[in-house]
């Protein structure tokens, strides 16, 4: 039996319709969108960056190298098998956006509810990008200019974090489509390259005779387990599959499944190079929770990957906000098509975002709970979409593959609930006590105050 390439995992002939979506009729007016590379692109800079830095003390954490990169590879399996299942509901239900797709799954009364995720965790993602920027640009100033730069106006935290930001954030996030910010996104791979390439650079100019032995597999079951949350946070770029397969050229599964396929083995490499020579350069005990702080002398080369890092977020920033602009939008049923309705839920979301990220600087245990969605977007919803759709096949035309499914489907929610549940409960802890260092199982990287003096 011969089959469309387009063919999602499952049959759902009560979902498909002959009329397209409004959704669908959207993003269908013209093809021009992302091709292959640029979808590639799209997802690799989404997912790298959230933990890239805190990945070598999550394999110290979590152990030995050994068993980072075995567990890191079995979750790799799930999370890109999500991607799939994801876009194969979008297929089914006609929809380009997350919200959409699981109100066509599970009814009209869980868009808002997935609609306010969407938007809380955009929200959330968008304001720590902002003070992750500051960050960056704190550090250099304190290196090159001394502790007190801060009371140079022009090299103050919140002068340099909104200039930057009006002047390379704010004009991605105007595009209407999500393919329009591919080129920007080829740009925050590439200051990635960067920054792997002076990791592992590290590694070679460090005195192996004192640094600590570092380990291969772990002492005992639990130090497994230090490695999953970080795992979860790092790879999430789920919230914005469904957009960026909507905007693809060539709507078509079977190319969106190469592309996810590639592109987690690119974040897999990447994560792995980052946490193994990280890990080697510094020893067993010894990593900084953020890579770069370990780096601490005032070489140019170190200086530009800490600029690296802010850029990364510049490119960023509109992809996530993207998101949660459409959620917002639909949840309030306004036109998408209007530039005006776009331009100004636009700059409330940018300003809004800008002016917290200046006045509160570290809002680390408000986002860490957050992070408990993180693993919702990776297993639950998609598991959730994936056991709708079995349920909804006429019982009498059920096959073995789809009894398998539903296994799936079930392993992933509750594996999935499991992990929220897990990450809700260790912010929770957080909140109560103030760690002498860096907590590694938060929503996002540990955001730290200004260095000024």
């Amino acid at each position: 039996m011969d089959h469309q390439a387009d063919e999602p995992l499952f049959t759902n002939n009560i979902l498909l319709s002959t009329e397209p979506s409004p959704s669908e009729a959207r993003n269908n007016e013209t093809r021009r969108g992302a091709g292959i590379l640029g979808t590639i692109f799209l997802i690799v800079n989404t997912t790298l960056g959230a933990g890239l830095l805190n990945f070598p003390e999550a394999f110290d954490r979590a152990g030995g190298v050994g068993t980072s990169v075995v567990a890191q590879f079995g979750f790799l399996i799930l999370i890109t098998a999500a991607l799939v299942i994801l876009a194969s509901c979008s297929n089914s239900t006609g929809t380009d956006t997350m919200q959409d797709m699981f109100a066509g799954l599970c009814g009209s009364k869980s868009f808002a509810f997935c609609g306010i995720c969407v938007a809380i965790y955009s929200f959330g993602c968008c304001l720590t990008f902002l003070i992750i920027i500051g960050d960056q640009f704190d550090r250099v100033f304190a290196t090159y200019y001394g502790l007190d730069y801060c009371h140079t106006w022009y090299l103050s935290r919140p002068f340099v974090t909104a200039l930057t930001s009006i002047i390379f954030i704010l004009p991605l996030c105007f595009f209407k489509r999500l393919d329009g910010l591919s080129y920007a996104s080829s740009v925050g791979c590439i200051t990635i390259v960067y920054v792997l390439w002076l990791i592992i650079y590290k590694s070679f100019d460090v005195k192996t005779d004192a640094v600590p032995p570092i380990k291969i597999w772990p002492d005992n079951g639990y130090e497994v387990l230090q490695i999953i949350p970080i795992i979860c946070f790092a790879y999430q770029s789920h919230m914005t599959a469904i957009p960026t397969y909507a905007c693809m050229k060539d709507r078509n599964l079977c190319k969106f499944t190469l592309c996810a396929v590639i592109s987690m083995l690119i974040c897999y490499g990447a994560y792995s190079v980052v946490g193994y020579f990280g890990y080697v350069t510094f020893g067993s005990g010894k990593v900084p929770s953020d890579i770069l702080q370990g780096y601490t002398d005032k070489s140019a080369i170190v200086t530009v990957a800490i600029i690296a890092i802010a850029v990364k977020n510049f490119t960023t920033y509109p992809i996530v906000l993207y998101c949660g602009r459409d959620a917002l939008l639909g949840i309030f049923d306004a036109n998408l098509d209007q530039i005006g309705v776009r331009v100004i839920v636009t700059l409330i979301w940018f300003v809004l975002s800008l002016v917290i990220a200046i006045l509160v600087p570290d809002i680390s245990p408000v986002i860490n709970l957050l992070g408990s969605l993180s693993a919702m977007f990776i297993f639950v919803l998609p598991g959730i979409c994936l056991m709708q759709s079995m349920f909804l096949i006429e019982p009498i035309t059920y096959l073995n593959k789809y009894r398998l499914l539903i296994v799936f489907a079930i392993f992933l929610t509750s594996f999935g609930a499991f992990m929220c549940g897990v990450i809700f409960m260790e912010a929770l802890e957080d909140l109560q006590k103030s760690p002498v260092k860096p907590p590694l199982v938060t929503g996002f990287r540990q955001l730290r105050q200004s260095l000024c003096v």
